[in-house]
């Protein structure tokens, strides 16, 4: 069961960089769309991102 952290503020921070890195790494891909190889790595950057916020390591993140 989820239990609730301390600092929410600084959840909050943590999760609003995930968000903007997400965005950028899409914007990234999105302007490259003609080279693969850009593409490609926007998309595993975007993998990357989501598979960390997908741990759900709440502690870690607040370290």
């Amino acid at each position: 069961m989820p239990q609730a952290v301390e600092n929410t503020a600084q959840l909050d921070e943590h999760l609003m960089e995930v968000v903007r890195a997400l965005h950028g790494a899409v914007k990234q891909g999105i302007s490259h769309k003609d080279d693969t190889a850009l593409m490609d790595k926007a998309i595993e950057d975007c993998k990357e991102i989501l598979d960390e916020v997908m741990k759900g390591d709440v502690k870690a993140w607040l370290n």
